[in-house]
């Protein structure tokens, strides 16, 4: 009776699927690397012998085709137990939000991103076996008058040069072919680029919903919209922090090189990790969110499962950066600087480098190791380090395990040690830089700890990722390295994004959406941007408890049901 239901599933395969959201592949075989055997990829369909006993051994004998040998109008087969399936039929009529026809194929999006002041634009190409980054810009606004992000720059910002962007991004988009002029249910295929070349539409639009400035996040959404109205696409709306903590993943797919500032941790699945380290991290880990608006430590346990574990009661790391800057560095340091990253500024001035240097450099690794001793316990936190001047710059919560972070201290000490010497000398404007970033930089480890130590349920997460603007910064990287290895949590493997991928960028939005489109999730066109939007679903709404959310579910008979929405899906 088993082997039966096998030979009928085989062979009824290709007709069960078909239906009315067939649709026609335009491209080359895809590839589906979860489709193949173990023994490799999927040889041809067998035919019955031919010729002479002679010739049907040496055709035995002889090695089967490569798999981009294949032509056009002999689509490689997929073997399932002993039969061989064509795979062609299978792709060309599964329905949209299928396990074929997401995995198999591949998926292109383009993605914006305007949750402040910075206009990005990315295409992403996305296989089962590849990551391809296609276009990846981004403007940031002026606001050096300012010395700060003025909202009202940043938006006009926004409007002059999104549609350029949007523009050079068409001509990164796959060349279309001259067959492909309509696509599934009637929708337009191609597109034009500037130049007039024929472009793949791309199968979904991206787009930052939030958090972040509303009028900004407004600019980028309207025009997403529009796109994908024009296009015939779906639309889906990106939450800006779980894409942050999603960007290592993104670094990985496409083979980019991370800070990993953690020890790797003896395992008996060697294989597993170093799968882990061509796609990872693999869920649970730690996410650290360290930028100018955030400062959260997450457990996340899925793609939208991240729990609130700690954040800050007053600014983010990041503005307290920013802020001490601004009384610490000299005057010529602003006038020669291009942006108000003033955070990156002292950094460099601190420690009297360049922040493009290598984040292994010998030389920096020493100059940290000079100035910074992590505190071997929690006692050790309650003296501050000895700064050789008058000041000291205490820590936060010294006498307390509260799981939360803060920073309005530090700079209320810092800003009166500044205000105290008006012609302080460089070299103690540079002490006074280094001790801002220790006391805060140690504070976020000190508080990681605490976390470790008072919830075991953590530490099943055997990676810490820290992500957004400040985890570009290797001087937090080295602390948080130095202080987890006294504190007996030096097995944690510790990961940043490359430094471009830090800072905000349509990238890892690209990047969130494909993985959101291909768990089944799309935003209906009526979403409107969130201005605050905690990933928690216990202190808030959660990444899936807003508004707008459309789950792509499989009925009984095997189509695709693209209208239920997540409040009637069942819980995920």
């Amino acid at each position: 009776m088993y082997s039966f239901c096998i030979t009928c599933f085989v062979f009824l395969t290709p007709f069960l699927f078909r239906g009315k959201n067939s649709i026609k592949c335009l491209r080359s075989p895809p590839t589906c690397a979860g489709l193949w055997s173990r023994s490799g990829p999927p040889r041809p369909a067998q035919k019955f012998p031919s010729g002479t006993p002679d010739q049907q051994d040496a055709n035995r004998n002889s090695s089967p085709p490569a798999f981009n040998d294949f032509p056009l109008s002999k689509p490689p087969a997929m073997c399932l137990l002993r039969q061989c399936l064509p795979l062609r039929p299978l792709i060309h009529s599964s329905p949209r939000g299928s396990f074929l026809n997401l995995h198999c194929r591949r998926l292109v999006t383009l993605a914006i991103e305007t949750s402040c002041d910075d206009t990005g634009v990315a295409v992403l190409r996305h296989t089962a076996q590849s990551t391809e980054l296609l276009f990846n810009e981004r403007i940031s606004s002026d606001n050096r008058a300012f010395r700060g992000i003025h909202p009202i720059v940043a938006a006009r910002s926004h409007s002059t040069v999104l549609g350029p962007l949007v523009r050079r991004a068409l001509a990164a988009l796959p060349d279309a072919g001259p067959e492909a002029e309509r696509g599934r249910k009637g929708r337009v295929a191609v597109c034009f680029a500037e130049d007039g070349v024929r472009k793949q539409v791309p199968d979904f639009v991206a787009v930052t919903r939030g958090p972040g400035m509303r009028s900004n996040l407004g600019i980028g959404l309207e025009v997403a919209k529009g796109l994908a109205v024009a296009w015939g696409v779906p639309l889906v709306g990106v939450h800006h922090m779980q894409a942050h903590a999603l960007t290592p993943r993104l670094a990985r797919a496409l083979g980019m090189s991370m800070g990993e500032a953690g020890t790797e941790a003896e395992t008996e699945d060697p294989e597993r990790d170093r799968e882990s380290r061509r796609s990872g991290p693999e869920y649970p880990f730690l996410s650290l969110l360290v930028s100018g608006g955030h400062t959260q430590l997450l457990y996340s346990a899925g793609l939208a499962e991240h729990s609130l574990v700690a954040t800050t009661g007053d600014i983010a790391v990041g503005n307290l950066l920013d802020q001490t800057a601004r009384d610490i560095l000299p005057a010529e340091v602003f006038e020669a600087s291009e942006h108000v990253m003033y955070g990156r500024l002292m950094e460099a001035f601190a420690f009297d480098s360049s922040s493009s240097s290598s984040f292994s450099s010998a030389a920096t690794t020493a100059a940290y190791d000079a100035v910074s001793t992590p505190p071997a316990s929690r006692a050790a936190e309650m003296t501050p380090p000895p700064s050789g001047y008058s000041w000291s710059v205490p820590l936060p919560f010294r006498q307390s395990r509260k799981l939360a972070f803060s920073f309005s201290s530090i700079y209320t000490d810092v800003h009166a040690i500044a205000a105290a010497s008006p012609s302080m000398p460089v070299d103690e404007r540079r002490a006074l830089a280094r001790h801002t970033m220790m006391a805060a930089f140690t504070h976020l480890a000190g508080r990681l700890c605490v976390a470790l130590e008072d919830r075991p349920e953590l530490r099943q997460a055997r990676t810490l990722v820290v992500a957004g603007g400040v985890a570009s910064n290797r001087f937090l990287m080295h602390v948080l390295r130095r202080t987890l290895a006294v504190r007996g949590f030096g097995h944690l493997d510790i990961i940043a994004p490359p430094v471009e991928l830090c800072t905000d960028n349509a990238a890892m939005i690209a990047w969130t959406a494909m993985e959101m489109f291909q768990a089944g999730y799309e935003s209906e066109l009526s979403i409107n941007s969130v201005g605050r939007w905690p990933m928690d679903p216990e202190h808030g709404e959660g990444i899936l408890g807003v508004d707008g959310w459309v789950k792509r579910e499989r009925k009984s008979d095997g189509e695709v049901n693209e209208e239920m929405t997540i409040s009637e899906s069942p819980a995920q």
